[in-house]
């Protein structure tokens, strides 16, 4: 599959790299015009994304597996890397939205290290720290939370990927909601002293059925304050629902321009060969 130049899964503007946004009061919500549907929920999947630069090149890959229902986990590698980071999420269906998350560091010899952890509340995101390296040298909080700008919210740095599981779940497949976006901090500081801030919020919108390199797709536009005046797109497999294709020019976090991820396969995974299935892609295979 090739990618195009142009937007990413959600990159560029964001009003994340320029600013934060804070939310007052209670979050607005679009959790109305979802429907969860279970049968949208295919467990056991393993699904396999290479990353991409802006000149077209390989930065790097992103494996999302499915074990259940509300669980899922990321497994982030760059181009080169010795280590990857490893993000275990539970969704909540009532709102669309993560319940808990982890994240870990996982080295070749298949150590783990929690960096951090967080629990998404009724108007707020808690996170705590355990690892300084997620700061990149800053002075960051151990502990802090961060107002929702809107519900349900996604992390945007985790390049959105439980945003394409919520987008499943959406009641009008041709129309539009709101979200709430959150992202990793490009300015720690004394006044912003978390991992996280509010970007704002952005509009998924339909914008037509297309072929994405031979697969039947439907096409969305991502746009709105948080990306900063910029759109990007996405593509969900017509049939099956799950992402097959993003491009949004805003950068996710500090070292990534972008974000330009590709559906490279889809497997069938159990969940005692999801370790070993990590290992294998942080040594350099299967491409």
């Amino acid at each position: 599959m090739k990618v195009r130049l142009g937007t990413a899964i959600l990159v560029g503007a964001l009003g994340l790299a320029h600013g934060t946004v804070s939310a007052q009061g209670k979050p607005a919500s679009s959790v109305k015009k979802f429907r969860f549907k279970a049968g949208k929920i295919e467990t056991g999947r393993l699904y396999a994304y290479d990353r991409f630069d802006p000149r077209g090149g390989r930065a790097g890959s992103v494996l999302v597996f499915v074990p259940d229902r509300k669980r899922v986990e990321v497994f982030r590698v760059k181009a080169g890397a010795t280590d990857g980071q490893l993000f275990s999420g539970e969704m909540n269906w009532e709102t669309f939205t993560l319940r808990t998350f982890e994240l870990s560091k996982l080295s070749r010899d298949g150590t783990a290290t929690r960096q951090a952890t967080g629990t998404f509340g009724a108007d707020s995101l808690a996170v705590s720290v355990e690892d300084p390296a997620l700061y990149r040298g800053a002075e960051g909080a151990t502990a802090f939370t961060v107002p929702l700008p809107a519900i349900p919210a996604h992390v945007y740095s985790l390049d959105l990927i439980t945003l394409g599981l919520a987008l499943r779940h959406v009641a009008d497949p041709t129309g539009a909601v709101e979200f709430g976006v959150l992202t990793e901090n490009p300015k720690v500081g004394p006044e912003s002293p978390g991992l996280f801030v509010a970007s704002g919020t952005a509009t998924v919108e339909f914008v037509e059925d297309v072929t994405r390199d031979g697969v039947p797709c439907s096409k969305y536009r991502v746009s709105g304050p948080a990306l900063g005046g910029q759109e990007g797109f996405v593509w969900l497999h017509k049939d099956e629902g799950y992402l097959q294709d993003a491009e949004i020019p805003v950068s996710p976090t500090p070292d990534l321009p972008d974000v330009r991820i590709t559906l490279r396969s889809v497997d069938k995974l159990s969940e005692k060969d999801w370790p070993a299935r990590r290992l294998l892609e942080l040594s350099g295979g299967p491409k």
